[in-house]
């Protein structure tokens, strides 16, 4: 079947402002950024491959066309495999542009069931951050008009993988402490990253690895878009380095990708007065994983989270004892794109956000107090102004980022309350009964956390690489 990935040399033009933005008239400091709606439908036009350099396009409505450009340091080899996988590619990184116009109509290449599946809960439930954010009523309708009816494409896309050898492992790395971990534990897996930054870079070098990295590179109209006040917002990064990852593991003859996300991504980050649930971190949750797995199958890569059986207190305790904590930045401002900051310039912890402080929590079980204020540059559990942020964190909506649980925020409360290092510092002295008595509410221990969960769905030749924490685990929480 035709993927519409076509190989030539491209020429990508300078790209200048778009007329569809309407800026009032009037005396430039008294005019408001209000730009008149884009509209619809969003077109997947074509994908175009030369040596390692990729080229997405897309459409909204007539006139707006939108080009993005992933660039590897090496060949991407011509295959069905890679084919089907820059196919996948087109479809999830095209949320970054669809948000400008949603909810509108999405016109589509063939899809099989898989990827119908995926797009129509990626472009809904990947997105209901940026809609709930932006007055957007959630659910988000998806409506698919694919090129072909769906599934008639689906026998030959899974026949499609080419008889070629496959072995070894890609490990995305962010630079923060599940990636770490992962990569500790498969001391083997070639380390990768999108955009790779200091924090990611630094990382590599403490483990003593090489690190392969791809870029890439939004469409500038989108920044200008977004300036002038279309609809901008948090979209599913996760699938869409995850894509990228998918290409590079094949261009590379390895056969997995092995992420570093938890169980306690399925959480919801907010629920709706109407039951809807909105998750920040929804393209690292399970049924994500599920979804992007099913596509990437036919390419023949294994895409699989090494630490799914666990929650971000197991992953915190896992990564102080192999000696990591000093060597990770799990902190988002790090990685911003167009806004540069202080953190972002010297690639260390904020020391403010809400996920330099859930990291916080997760790693003081199992560290000192000195560790951690080394870690982010001032003691932020024995701080006052910390003690409300702490309850922000198990509260009802809980903040826009990458944070955990809220019974695994108040596990870590108990824990350190129990431990004489900490009990006296702000924030456990503070908050330690509040947190007691909402695990016991829920007839929950604290130690329960550091239990990892069940193994069956890893591939059976990495779930000794779990097991292998058990001892770390165990000194932390008092577990047998």
């Amino acid at each position: 079947m035709a993927t519409g990935v076509t190989r030539a040399r491209v020429e990508v033009a300078p790209v200048g402002r778009v007329a569809s933005v309407d800026r009032p008239g009037g005396d430039t400091a008294e005019r408001a950024a209000q730009p008149s709606r884009i509209e619809g439908p969003f077109r997947f036009e074509s994908t175009t491959v030369d040596g390692g350099r990729i080229t997405l396009r897309y459409r909204l409505g007539d006139d707006l066309d939108l080009v993005e450009v992933v660039e590897f340091p090496f060949e991407i080899p011509d295959t069905t495999a890679t084919r089907r996988a820059i196919h996948v590619l087109h479809l999830v990184a095209g949320v970054s542009y669809y948000k400008l116009a949603a909810p509108t109509k999405l016109l589509t290449p063939p899809l099989s069931h898989p990827e119908w599946t995926l797009l129509s809960r990626l472009y809904d439930d990947g997105l209901r951050e940026m809609a709930y954010r932006n007055g957007i009523t959630v659910p988000l309708p998806v409506d698919i008009e694919a090129a072909e009816p769906i599934g008639d494409v689906t026998d030959e896309i899974e026949d499609s993988v080419d008889d070629t050898e496959q072995v070894g492992a890609l490990i995305p790395v962010g630079g923060g402490k599940d990636s770490a971990l992962v990569a500790a534990l498969v001391p083997d897996g070639r380390l990768f990253a999108v955009n790779p930054v200091g924090a990611q870079r630094h990382l590599a070098e403490a483990l003593g690895r090489e690190l392969v990295g791809a870029t890439r590179t939004l469409d500038p109209k989108l920044r200008e878009l977004n300036e002038s006040g279309a609809p901008n917002g948090h979209v599913p990064v996760t699938a869409i380095t995850s894509a990228i990852s998918v290409v590079a593991a094949l261009s590379l003859g390895l056969r997995d990708v092995i992420m570093g996300i938890e169980r306690s991504a399925d959480e919801p980050t907010v629920t709706t007065a109407d039951g809807v649930p909105v998750n920040h971190q929804f393209s690292k949750s399970t049924e994500a994983e599920g979804l992007l797995r099913a596509v990437f199958a036919p390419s023949g890569v294994r895409y699989f989270s090494l630490l799914r059986p666990l929650t971000e207190l197991a992953i915190g305790a896992g990564v102080v004892d192999r000696g990591l904590a000093g060597d990770i930045v799990s902190c988002n401002r790090v990685f911003t794109v167009w806004n540069e900051n202080t953190s972002s310039r010297e690639q260390r912890p904020c020391g403010e956000c809400a996920k330099c402080l859930f990291t916080a929590l997760m790693l003081a079980p199992a560290s000192d107090p000195d560790e951690i204020a080394a870690l982010f540059g001032r003691p932020l559990l024995d701080e006052s102004d910390h003690i409300d942020p702490v309850r922000g964190l198990w509260s009802s909506e809980k903040p826009f980022d990458c944070v955990g649980e809220r019974l695994e925020t108040a596990a870590a409360v108990v824990l350190l309350s129990e431990r004489e290092a900490w009990r006296d510092q702000a924030v456990p002295a503070a908050v330690a009964d509040e947190a007691r008595a909402m695990l016991a509410a829920e007839g929950v221990e604290p130690a329960s956390f550091l239990v990892p969960g069940s193994l069956d769905d890893l591939p059976a030749e990495y779930r000794d690489r779990i097991a292998a924490l058990s001892s770390a685990l165990t000194s932390v929480g008092g577990v047998a």
